[in-house]
C-alpha cells in the first residue's frame, strides 16, 4: 500500500509539474507577445515621426534600431525596402497590416515573410502622403518562445520532482504507517491482542480520526470475539453435558454438531462432525425421518430399541442450519435429532404392568379361596362342626393374608409418594430392634430358628413405626427362608456417622442371577416356598423404600445354600437425654432368641 500510494503520489506530482511548466512557459510566451507588440507599435509610431525628414527606408531602419523598414505606396507597391530590393518584391496591397493601415490605426500582424522566408511581426501606420511605413521584427511565435525557456523549465521541474518523491515519501508513510500497524495486528490472526497504542500525530485529521475509529473497532471485535468465544463454551458445556443426545446436520446431512451423550447412544468414538450422518447413525428409520425434515419440513419421532437394553426416544425436526441459503446466510435448510433415552421411563411402565399383573394375581388367590368357602357355606354343603370350622380357620387366613397384602401394597405407595420421613422422633433403635425380635419370635418358634441380637446404643431420629416395620420384614424374611434348626445373627452398632443394621441367617440363600431383583415388589426366587411360608413378595421392597426414604444405604450378599447377608446403613443423630438409654435396658447383654 505504501508502494502504491508514493508511485501514485509520484506520477501526481510529475504530471502536475509538466502540465505546470507547459501552461507557465504558455502563458510566458503570450506575455511576451504581447509586450512585443506593444513595443513595437510605439516604435512604428516614433518612426513615424521621423518619416520625409530621415530621408529613406534604410535611414529609418537605423532610428528603429535595425529593424527592417518598408514603405508601400497607397496601390500597394513597394517603394522602399531596408533588407530587399524593392524592384523585385511583388505588390503588398492585400499585406494584413497595410489593408488595417489604410483604416487610420496603428496595426499589428504575425505572419511569414514571402519576400524573405522568415517569420515577422509586423506594425504598420499609414503616413500624411498616402503611403504606408512598416515596420517588421523577427518573432518565431510562442512555440519558439516556449522552446527557449526549455531548459530552465526543466530544471525547475527536476528540482520540483526531487522535493516531490521526498515529500510523497514523507507523505505515504504518515498514511501508511499506522495503517501497516493495524494490519500487522490483524495479520497475526490474534484478536486478544491490545489495539495498537496511540501514535504521534500524523498532521492529517482524517487519518488520525480513522485510526481512532480502527481502534475503536478492534476493541468492539475483541469484545465480540471474547462474547462469542463465552458463548461457545458455554454452548459447548450444555451439550456436552446433557443427558439427552443432540445432532444437528445441514442440508446435504453433514454433521455440524454433535454431543457425547448422541456418540455413546450409538456406541460411536470418532469424531463426527464434518462427516456424513451415516458415520454416527445408520438406522433406516431414522434416516427417512431425516429425509422428511430436510425434503418436506415435517417433524417425527420414533422409539428405537439400542443393543444393551437400551431404550431411545428420537426427535427429528427441521431446522436453519447456518450454512448459506438460497436466501442468504443462515437460512440453510437442516435438521436437529434430539435423542433422549427413556429406557428408566420403559422399564418403570414394565415395572408398573408387573406390579398390577403380581397385585391382581395376588389378591386374585385369597377372594377365589373365600368365595369358594363361602359357596359352600352357603348351600351348606360342610355338614360337620369341625369341617365347618376348619373353612371358617381358611376363610380367616385368607382374609389376613389379602389385608396384609393389600396394607403392604399401600405402604409401599405411601413411600413412593413421599419425600420426607413422616411423624419423626428421637429413640433408641437398639429397643426397635429388640421389638422387632419379640414380634417375629411365633414365627420363629414354628421353624425351629434360633436368632442371636446383639444391639448397641444408637439414637436415630426417624419414624418409629417405619424402623419396626424395616426390622420386622429382615428378620421375618431371614426366619422363613432358613433352614429348620438354622440361626439368624441380628447385630446394631454405629460405624461413624452411620447406623449399621444386619440381618445375616444360615438359610437357603438367593442365586447369583436373582440377587439384583430381590428388593423389586412381588419378586420371589421360589414362589412354591413363599407360598408355603406365606408373605407378599413387598418385605424387602417395603424395606429398601424406607431405607431409601432416610438417605441410607442397604447391600446384599449371598451364597447358594449357605445363607444371607443384609446391611443397612442409616444415619444417626447427636446423643441427647431424651434418646439416651434407660438404666434396664443398659444392662442387658447380648441375648440369644
Amino acid at each position: 500500500m505504501k508502494r502504491a500510494i508514493f508511485y501514485r503520489l509520484l506520477v501526481l506530482a510529475a504530471v502536475t509539474i509538466v502540465i505546470g511548466s507547459v501552461l507557465s512557459a504558455a502563458f510566458f510566451s503570450v506575455y511576451t507577445r504581447d509586450r512585443t507588440r506593444d513595443w513595437l507599435v510605439r516604435l512604428t509610431l516614433a518612426v513615424s515621426a521621423d518619416y520625409g525628414a530621415r530621408g529613406g527606408a534604410a535611414a529609418l531602419s537605423q532610428t528603429a534600431g535595425g529593424l527592417r523598414v518598408t514603405v508601400v505606396a497607397p496601390d500597394g507597391t513597394v517603394l522602399d525596402d531596408s533588407e530587399a530590393d524593392a524592384n523585385f518584391m511583388e505588390n503588398h496591397g492585400n499585406r494584413e497590416e497595410i489593408e488595417r493601415a489604410r483604416l487610420g490605426r496603428a496595426t499589428v500582424a504575425v505572419r511569414d515573410s514571402h519576400t524573405l522566408g522568415r517569420s515577422f511581426m509586423y506594425a504598420a501606420v499609414e503616413m500624411p502622403d498616402g503611403n504606408v511605413l512598416r515596420l517588421a521584427y523577427d518573432y518565431a511565435g510562442v512555440l519558439s518562445n516556449m522552446a527557449v525557456q526549455l531548459p530552465g523549465a526543466l530544471a525547475a521541474a527536476s528540482a520540483a520532482l526531487i522535493l516531490a518523491i521526498f515529500l510523497a515519501g514523507r507523505f505515504s508513510r504518515a498514511v501508511t504507517g499506522p495503517l501497516e500497524k493495524v494490519m500487522a495486528l490483524l495479520s497475526a490472526d490474534n484478536l486478544e491482542a491490545p489495539a495498537p497504542p496511540e501514535s504521534a500525530p500524523s498532521g492529517y485529521y482524517e487519518i488520525e480520526h480513522m485510526m481512532r475509529s480502527i481502534r475503536r473497532l478492534l476493541g468492539n471485535i475483541a469484545q465480540s470475539h471474547r462474547s462469542l468465544l463465552a458463548e461457545r463454551e458455554k454452548t459447548e458445556s450444555i451439550l456436552s453435558n446433557m443427558a439427552e443426545g443432540f445432532v444437528l446436520i445441514d442440508g446435504q446431512k453433514k454433521i455440524l454438531l454433535c454431543n457425547q451423550s448422541a456418540k455413546l447412544f450409538f456406541d460411536c468414538r470418532e469424531d463426527v462432525v464434518s462427516k456424513d450422518i451415516f458415520t454416527l447413525i445408520r438406522d433406516p428409520d431414522i434416516h427417512r425421518a431425516l429425509d422428511d425434515a430436510l425434503l418436506r419440513g415435517r417433524s417425527s419421532s420414533l422409539d428405537r430399541e439400542m443393543p444393551g437394553g437400551l431404550a431411545l426416544h428420537v426427535s427429528v425436526s427441521p431446522a436453519a442450519s447456518g450454512e448459506a441459503g438460497e436466501d442468504g446466510p443462515g437460512t440453510g435448510t437442516g435438521a436437529t435429532v434430539m435423542l433422549l433415552d427413556v429406557t428408566p421411563a420403559r422399564r418403570l411402565e414394565a415395572q408398573k404392568r408387573d406390579f398390577f399383573s403380581n397385585a391382581s394375581h395376588e389378591l386374585k388367590t385369597p377372594i377365589t379361596s373365600i368365595l369358594g368357602f363361602s359357596e359352600m357355606l352357603s348351600h351348606r354343603l360342610i355338614e360337620g362342626d369341625a369341617e365347618r370350622d376348619e373353612v371358617l380357620r381358611r376363610i380367616e387366613t385368607e382374609a389376613r393374608r389379602m389385608s396384609g397384602l393389600i396394607g403392604d401394597i399401600l405402604t409401599v405407595s405411601d413411600l413412593e409418594s413421599r419425600r420426607a420421613p413422616p411423624d419423626s422422633q428421637h429413640f433408641d433403635l437398639a429397643n426397635v430392634v429388640r421389638e422387632a425380635v419379640d414380634s417375629v419370635s411365633p414365627v420363629r418358634g414354628d421353624a425351629a430358628v434360633e436368632i442371636v441380637t446383639e444391639a448397641e446404643h444408637v439414637p436415630v431420629r426417624a419414624n418409629r413405626r417405619q424402623c419396626h416395620e424395616l426390622c420386622v420384614n429382615l428378620i421375618e424374611n431371614a426366619v422363613k427362608y432358613n433352614k429348620p434348626g438354622g440361626r439368624v445373627y441380628v447385630t446394631l452398632q454405629t460405624a461413624g456417622r452411620a447406623a449399621v443394621l444386619v440381618v445375616r441367617d444360615t438359610g437357603i440363600g438367593i442365586p447369583p442371577e436373582h440377587q439384583t431383583r430381590v428388593f423389586e415388589r412381588f419378586f420371589r426366587v421360589d414362589a412354591g416356598r413363599d407360598k408355603k411360608v406365606g408373605g407378599t413378595g413387598l418385605g424387602l421392597s417395603i424395606v429398601k423404600h424406607i431405607v431409601n426414604l432416610y438417605g441410607g444405604e442397604i447391600s446384599l450378599s449371598s451364597k447358594k445354600d449357605e445363607g444371607t447377608r443384609i446391611e443397612v446403613r442409616l444415619p444417626v443423630v447427636e446423643d441427647t437425654p431424651e434418646n439416651a438409654p434407660h438404666q434396664a435396658a443398659s444392662e442387658d447383654e447380648p441375648s440369644d432368641g
